[in-house]
C-alpha cells in the first residue's frame, strides 16, 4: 500500500467529524461560539431556525424555495396537461418517470463534479439550464404545439440537468452555515422541498383553474428567473471545501465514494430506507390528478387542495426534524416515518370525501417528509466534505429509482384501478420499511458510534462563515 493510500485509509477510518483543533484556542469550546455540542438541548441549539444566522444560507434557502416551488409547479401542471391530453394514468406516470431516469446514469458523475469543482458555479449553471428548458416548454404550451413526445424529451433533459447539479446543491449546505448548525441547516434546506411541495401545486392548480395552461408554465419559468440572481450572492467557506483537490480518474473517484458507503452500515441502512420511501411511498403523488378528477370530481381545484394538504404536512414534518438534537429522535423519525407514510397512503387511497382525502394527504406528507428530512440530515452530517458530493450522488440515484415505483403504479392502475394500486403501494412501503429496520441494526441501536461522533464533535476543519451574524 502506498503512503498516499495509507493516509487516505487512516483518515477515512477515523470519525469523520473529529476535530484536532485545540478547544482552548480563542477561549471557545470545539463547537463554536457557545461551546455547546449540537444535541445538548441548550436554548440556542433548540431553535429550529438557527441556521438563518448565516446570510449566505438565507440567500441559498430563499433562492432554492423559489426555484423548487417552480419545479413543483411544473410537475403539477405537466401531470394535469398530460392527463388532459391523453386521459391515461400510464402516460402521466411515464412522463414523470422520464425526468427521473437520467439520475440512474448521471448522478455519480454529478457527485464527482461536486467534489472537484466550484459548487456555487455548478449550482448557477444548473439553474440557468433549468430556466432555458422551462422557457421552451412554456412557449410550446402557449402556442398549443406541445405533444407528449415534447414533454418526455424536455422532462429527460431537465432530469439530466438536475442529476448533474443536485449533488453540488446538496453538498454546499454545510459550507454555508456555522459548524454547530450543520444538522439544522440540512434540515431547513430539506424544508424547502416541503414548502415548495405546498406552494407549487397550490399555485399551479389555481392558475390552471383560472387561466389557460400556458400561464402556469410561464409562472414556473418566471420563478426560476427570479431565483437565479440570489445564488450569485452566496459566499461558501473555502477553507473546508474540497473542490479542486480531488485527483485521479473519474471512475476511481466514484469507486472511492462507493467503498466509503459500503463499509458503513449506518449509511447503507439510510440508503435502503430512502429507497423504500422513494419507490413505494412517493409514487402516489404522481397520480393526484387522477384522484382529483375521478374520485373528488374537482380536476383543477381538487388537485390544488390535495397538493397543498400534502405540503402542509411536509412542512410540519421538516420543522419537527429541525428541532431534533439527538440520535433517539432521528431513529424515531425513520421508524415512524416509513410506517406512517405507508399506512396513510393506504387510507388516502380508500377515502372519498374531500375532508378525509385532505386529512390523509396531510398525514402522508407529514410522515414522508419527516422520514426524508431525517434521512437526508444524517447522510449529510456523517460524511466528510471531500466525499459529500459523491455520497449525495448515490442518494440522488436512489431518488432517481422512483420510476420503478411510478411506472409500476401506472401499470397496476390500468389493470386494477388507481385507488387499489395506490393502496398496494402504501402497504408495500410500510412492510418493506419494517424489513429494512430489522436488517440494519445500526438504524435501531440506542448507541451508534458513527452518529455519536457527530453529536460529540463537529466536522474537522469547519470554521464560522465570514458573513455569519452574531
Amino acid at each position: 500500500m502506498s503512503n498516499a493510500d495509507s493516509t487516505t485509509e487512516q483518515r477515512d477510518s477515523s470519525p469523520p467529524y473529529r476535530s484536532s483543533a485545540d478547544p482552548s484556542e480563542n477561549g471557545e469550546g470545539p463547537f463554536g461560539g457557545n461551546g455547546r455540542p449540537p444535541g445538548d438541548g441548550g436554548t440556542e441549539n433548540s431553535n429550529p431556525f438557527r441556521a438563518f444566522r448565516s446570510s449566505s444560507f438565507t440567500y441559498y434557502w430563499a433562492g432554492s424555495l423559489v426555484s423548487i416551488t417552480s419545479f413543483f409547479m411544473l410537475i403539477t401542471a405537466r401531470g394535469w396537461l398530460v392527463f388532459d391530453m391523453t386521459g391515461s394514468t400510464f402516460w402521466v406516470t411515464a412522463v414523470a418517470a422520464a425526468s427521473q431516469v437520467p439520475s440512474l446514469v448521471l448522478s455519480l458523475f454529478g457527485g464527482v463534479v461536486a467534489d472537484r469543482f466550484d459548487r456555487k458555479a455548478i449550482l448557477i449553471t444548473a439553474e440557468f439550464v433549468n430556466l432555458i428548458t422551462l422557457l421552451v416548454l412554456a412557449l410550446l404550451v402557449v402556442t398549443e404545439t406541445v405533444t407528449v413526445l415534447h414533454l418526455i424529451i424536455l422532462a429527460t433533459i431537465n432530469g439530466a440537468n438536475f442529476a448533474l447539479g443536485f449533488p453540488a446543491r446538496a453538498a454546499m449546505v454545510p459550507n454555508l452555515v456555522p459548524r454547530d448548525d450543520i444538522a439544522n441547516g440540512v434540515a431547513l434546506s430539506s424544508m424547502v422541498f416541503s414548502g415548495a411541495n405546498l406552494l407549487g401545486p397550490l399555485a399551479a392548480g389555481a392558475l390552471l383553474a383560472m387561466f389557460v395552461p400556458g400561464v402556469a408554465f410561464l409562472a414556473a419559468t418566471g420563478g426560476v428567473a427570479a431565483a437565479l440572481p440570489l445564488f450569485f450572492l452566496l459566499k461558501p467557506r473555502e477553507d473546508d471545501m474540497s473542490h479542486g483537490q480531488q485527483h485521479g480518474s473519474v471512475f476511481g473517484s466514484i469507486h472511492e465514494g462507493m467503498v466509503y458507503i459500503r463499509q458503513r452500515e449506518i449509511l447503507l441502512g439510510l440508503m435502503a430506507l430512502g429507497f423504500v420511501a422513494i419507490v413505494f411511498g412517493m409514487p402516489y403523488q404522481t397520480v393526484l390528478p387522477v384522484f382529483a378528477k375521478e374520485v373528488l370530481h374537482m380536476p383543477e381545484l381538487g388537485l390544488a387542495y390535495l397538493g397543498a394538504a400534502g405540503g402542509v404536512g411536509a412542512i410540519a414534518g421538516s420543522v419537527l426534524v429541525a428541532r431534533f438534537t439527538g440520535l433517539g429522535q432521528m431513529r424515531f423519525a425513520h421508524a415512524a416515518g416509513v410506517i406512517g407514510v405507508g399506512v396513510f397512503v393506504v387510507l388516502f387511497s380508500l377515502s372519498t370525501p374531500l375532508w378525509l382525502s385532505l386529512s390523509m394527504a396531510l398525514l402522508a406528507g407529514f410522515f414522508f417528509q419527516m422520514l426524508m428530512t431525517a434521512n437526508f440530515t444524517l447522510l449529510q452530517v456523517l460524511v466528510p466534505d471531500r466525499l459529500r458530493g459523491r455520497v449525495m450522488s448515490v442518494r440522488f440515484i436512489i431518488f432517481g429509482m422512483s420510476p420503478l415505483g411510478i411506472i409500476s403504479l401506472g401499470i397496476a392502475a390500468e389493470m386494477i384501478g388507481t385507488p387499489a394500486a395506490t393502496a398496494w403501494s402504501g402497504a408495500l412501503c410500510a412492510a418493506a420499511g419494517m424489513i429494512v429496520m430489522l436488517l440494519f441494526p445500526a438504524l435501531r441501536s440506542r448507541k451508534n458510534p458513527e452518529v455519536d461522533d457527530f453529536l460529540d464533535d463537529p466536522p474537522a476543519g469547519q470554521s464560522e462563515p465570514v458573513e455569519a451574524k452574531a
